[in-house]
């Protein structure tokens, strides 16, 4: 069975009731204990669950609360959750093999993989269009350079030509590949290719080049060339309706801000979550893993457990490799772990750059956070989030089910309390 699957994996990983390690103070456990508590106490989300490693082994790991508001029955580290954006960094990660292979380069123009981007426009300011200089680059799909937005980023006029031409977010939708394509292609873009970073849609783009190129599904070359190698059991983009109870229910702020304690009611259907950032909306729907026919959303549609999660990162941390498996060389992996925008403003706000995957941190300072500079992570829109420290060898995983606060506040809680003041 699926279920028992996982849970060997975890006991054959040491994720099972692995006592601390002694590289973790209990000054630090305490804290992280305290933040848990709060977070679930306090009615910012109904239970979370925790991994951090340090050298690939588990320093600590809780789940605390419970899977559903409401409910009794308790969150696990087994459950399977949807990583939303989390999935980015596989995506970019897929997509690196190819390039490891000669079969992509980073500096193709995407419409040499999807001819359908190949006359591309640009929304000016005045609200006119004009041709773009040029169509975006695979590198610019990783770097969100791309001049590609959101749906729920909100970008004025973007955002209207996007909804009357039928764009999908990824992360509720039933359209296959080649039509969310062709609908994105025919939408303007919002800057000229390599000017800016707007957080967007580029990575669902950098999947359909993987399908392409590759000839197969994205969710079957990650599940080739990465999940399997790397022993990720529970990494999929079509779940199964037999995995239904292992997935941790969706809530939602009972307010549509981004603060703690505010209370959360469920997402049991398709529905609109405010999206406070930048005024827009995002439409989530819970039962988007168990679509038969939507695509493989490459920026937010995989689902899977933290302990494998985890194991991915780690290899990562690693260069590409573990317990003998080689998934990318290191020089490519550090394309995924530097900061590949200059000065640009990101997402992430101040002392934030972004790698070909992933947010990396330049200034602590200016981010207001305790993890080292050359740190690097992300989260999703459904309540995850992750880091990797360089310098203290560190992979930290966070997961709820809460949508938008999840990956924000309530993650940033956690892993500012693994450090000391």
């Amino acid at each position: 069975m699926v279920t028992r699957r996982l849970l060997l994996g975890l006991a054959a990983a040491g994720l099972l009731a692995t006592p601390l390690a002694a590289r973790m103070p209990e000054s630090r456990v305490a804290a992280l204990d305290a933040a848990v508590r709060q977070l679930v106490d306090g009615n910012s989300t109904p239970g979370v669950v925790v991994l951090i490693l340090q050298d690939g082994q588990p320093v600590y790991q809780r789940a605390h609360g419970v899977r559903e508001a409401g409910g009794s029955t308790p969150i696990a580290m087994t459950d399977m959750f949807r990583l939303a954006s989390m999935t980015k960094v596989v995506t970019s990660t897929a997509a690196l093999i190819l390039v490891e292979e000669g079969k992509i380069g980073l500096d193709d123009p995407i419409s040499r993989h999807l001819p359908e981007f190949a006359n591309l426009r640009v929304r000016q300011a005045d609200g006119t269009l004009v041709a773009a200089t040029r169509p975006p680059t695979v590198r610019e799909l990783m770097t969100h350079t791309s001049g590609l937005s959101y749906v729920f980023m909100n970008a004025p006029g973007v955002v209207d030509a996007y909804r009357q031409a039928g764009v999908t977010d990824g992360l509720a939708t039933d359209l296959p590949s080649e039509e969310a394509a062709r609908r994105l292609a025919a939408a303007p873009l919002k800057t000229q290719p390599g000017t800016e970073f707007h957080y967007s849609l580029s990575t669902d783009v950098l999947g359909w080049v993987v399908e392409r190129v590759s000839g197969r599904p994205l969710g079957s070359f990650v599940a080739e060339r990465i999940a399997r190698p790397l022993g990720l059991e529970s990494f999929m983009f079509r779940a199964p309706a037999a995995l239904a109870e292992r997935f941790v229910p969706v809530t939602r702020t009972a307010e549509p801000r981004l603060a703690l304690g505010l209370g959360v009611v469920p997402v049991r259907a398709a529905e609109p979550v405010a999206f406070p950032a930048t005024g827009g909306q995002a439409l989530l729907d819970p039962s988007r893993p168990f679509n038969a026919t939507g695509y493989h959303s490459g920026g937010g549609g995989m689902s899977g457990n933290i302990a494998d999660y985890a194991r991915f990162l780690t290899a990562m941390a690693r260069g590409g490799e573990l317990d003998g498996v080689r998934i990318l060389r290191p020089e490519t992996v550090r394309l995924i772990t530097e900061n590949a925008t200059g000065n640009l403003a990101t997402l992430r706000g101040p002392g934030w750059g972004h790698s070909l995957g992933a947010g990396v941190l330049v200034d602590p300072a200016a981010a207001r956070t305790r993890l080292p500079a050359g740190s690097w992570g992300w989260g999703g829109i459904y309540g995850t989030q992750f880091w990797v420290d360089p310098v203290n060898r560190i992979v930290g995983v966070v997961k709820t089910q809460t949508a938008v606060i999840g990956s924000g506040p309530v993650a940033n809680l956690v892993r500012e309390a693994a450090y000391p003041e």
